[in-house]
């Protein structure tokens, strides 16, 4: 049985090989570096990672290091007990190798270049070509702001959903930041969605991805890979576990991409939250007396028949429809006195 790489020994290599290609790599090493890269689909998520720790260890030197000092040795000496300043170079900052690299990958999105806005409007789905191959998908009320480069390989949703297809034969993995998450992707489809008041999720439907979040200089960065037909699911300011993560079957892909289609799906949602999802499809707002936030909906729906939806719904607790202007109110039906 061949012998697999562990991560650890995939990112301690993927290290040497960015030290190499900042100095600049011969054409052999080129080529050992092209078959290394092709020999197993981790290395390339790697190896990008890697070159972005050596970005900001140069940040790092230019900004941790001092010019000599101009003191004469006459001056009195300082104290031997005193205190030293810590001078950063490369080999600290690169210190830890893969470990070092995957805390600084989030900032790969991140630079001075220009960006471009795209958005969909309410109650519109759009499908985008992205220089490089991948198609992008908006959901209803979305915005994706996409970094001017040659293969739009930089996006960073701001709100709202998407779906994105990457081909496989894409030389760097493309990168989608939201909220504090980061995720990378050589191939395949994944969906990503931060909603205001939901959590944010993220779903591979083919390939995989590298998830990350930032922890802060100090505490590093937690990563996970996600997996095909695997959906991550983080609340709002907790970190990143693998333990969010969760395997999904056909019923529940398609619950979660079912605005593809124009469709809403729920599986046991509270209405509160059904009520809020349909709010995001036009300017029809739907009112829920207190008595019945909470009781659960199943079901698909249109998304732009708000009326539809709230007819259903009552009709299924017993309660009763009232519209006025662009406002639905769902209720209970009276007591009898």
């Amino acid at each position: 049985m061949p012998h697999r790489e562990t991560a650890s020994q995939i990112e301690d290599d993927a290290t040497l090989w960015a030290a190499k290609a900042e100095r600049g790599l011969t054409a052999e090493e080129q080529g050992v570096l092209d078959q290394w890269l092709a020999g197993d689909s981790r290395r390339l998520g790697a190896f990008v990672r890697a070159q972005a720790a050596w970005i900001h260890a140069e940040r790092a030197m230019a900004l941790g290091t001092m010019p000599e000092s101009a003191t004469p040795p006459s001056e009195a000496p300082v104290p031997r007990d005193a205190p030293r300043p810590r001078v950063l170079n490369r080999r600290m900052a690169l210190a830890g190798g893969g470990a070092l690299a995957a805390s600084l990958a989030a900032a790969y999105v991140l630079g001075s270049d220009r960006t471009r806005m795209l958005e969909s409007g309410v109650g519109e789905i759009r499908h985008i070509a992205l220089r490089g191959g991948s198609v992008l998908m908006l959901d209803t009320d979305t915005r994706v702001d996409v970094t001017d480069t040659a293969d739009d390989g930089k996006l960073e949703l701001v709100r709202g959903k998407l779906f994105l297809t990457i081909p496989r034969a894409r030389a760097e993995p493309l990168i989608v930041r939201t909220g504090d998450l980061v995720l990378q992707a050589a191939g395949g489809a994944f969906s990503l969605q931060n909603v205001l008041a939901a959590p944010i999720i993220a779903l591979v439907t083919e390939g995989q991805a590298i998830v990350s979040q930032s922890q802060g200089m100090l505490r590093g960065t937690r990563t996970v890979t996600l997996e095909k037909n695997h959906a991550l699911t983080l609340l709002s300011n907790r970190p990143l576990l693998a333990e969010y993560i969760r395997p999904v079957d056909t019923a529940q892909r398609a619950q979660l991409l079912a605005w593809r289609d124009g469709m809403l799906s729920f599986g046991g949602e509270r209405l509160a939250d059904a009520v809020r999802a349909f709010d995001r499809y036009g300017e029809t707002r739907i009112v829920v007396a207190p008595e019945l936030a909470r009781q659960k909906v199943v079901g698909l729906f249109k998304a732009d028949d708000p009326q539809g939806f709230a007819t259903a719904v009552a009709a299924s607790f017993g309660g009763v429809v009232t519209r006025q202007g662009d406002s639905i109110r769902i209720s209970g039906k009276p007591r009898a006195a």
